[in-house]
């Protein structure tokens, strides 16, 4: 059930795109719930609101952010089809812990929190799945932080796209190819950087010849380069 490893010494490349691909959620789906149609922008839980249901997405992707006092944003994590959002709160106090927003145009199946529950507790599946999908989120929320706190845009994007490849990489004639797509705007939400900086770094990236685009996919063309871009300066940005 691994989607990633480790890359280098100390570095876990864990991507924080999460989109469980070989996830089978059967026994889950076939217990009573509505699938839902989620406009792009809307919040689908908002941080602090009770857990009444957990999604599982369908198609179309959900950032999930926390929101300080002030009402400031720290993008955490993006989670597309096969993934699921709410489970985490779902076993605390009942309250969630971040916001949940349609990047793009949702369709979700939508349980109640006690379905949610029974599924997890009856079926091994299911409850390994979801123990997955927790472990991630909580390695990919820990290296966000750090990320955000002490990294460069450069950096950022770097990393990102290196964790990328190592999750959801496969064999291209010019390198490894990310095999989801994604845009500059949610490039620059989890990388807590303007979409305009998201731009300039893929960009300069492309130019010293560690990117390139195919087919509205990336390619990553020197893996190794990149992995060191995300760890030092080399043009920092």
């Amino acid at each position: 059930m691994e989607t990633g490893g480790a890359a280098a010494a100390g570095e876990v490349f864990t991507s924080s795109w999460i989109e469980p691909q070989t996830f089978d959620w059967q026994a889950l789906r076939a217990r009573p719930h509505r699938v839902l149609r989620v406009g792009k922008g809307r919040a689908i839980f908002t941080q602090g609101d009770a857990v009444r249901h957990v999604y599982l997405v369908a198609e179309g992707r959900v950032r999930l952010v926390l929101l300080s006092a002030a009402g400031q944003e720290k993008h955490l994590a993006v989670v597309g089809p096969q993934g699921m959002v709410g489970e985490c709160s779902a076993f605390l106090d009942g309250r969630h812990s971040v916001t949940a927003i349609a990047s793009s145009a949702l369709v979700v199946h939508e349980f109640a929190r006690a379905e949610f529950q029974a599924a997890v507790a009856q079926d091994p599946a299911t409850l390994g799945q979801v123990l997955w999908l927790a472990g991630s989120k909580m390695r990919i929320y820990a290296m966000q932080n750090l990320l955000l706190s002490h990294a460069t845009a450069a950096q950022r994007v770097a990393h990102h796209l290196a964790q990328l490849a190592q999750t959801y990489g496969r064999a291209h004639a010019q390198g490894t190819a990310i095999g989801i797509a994604f845009t500059h705007q949610e490039m620059a939400n989890i990388t807590g950087i303007s979409r305009v900086m998201a731009s300039i770094v893929l960009k300069q990236f492309q130019q010293d010849g560690l990117v390139l685009r195919v087919q509205g996919l990336w390619v990553i063309r020197d893996i190794a380069n990149l992995r060191r871009r995300a760890v030092g300066p080399a043009g920092a940005v």
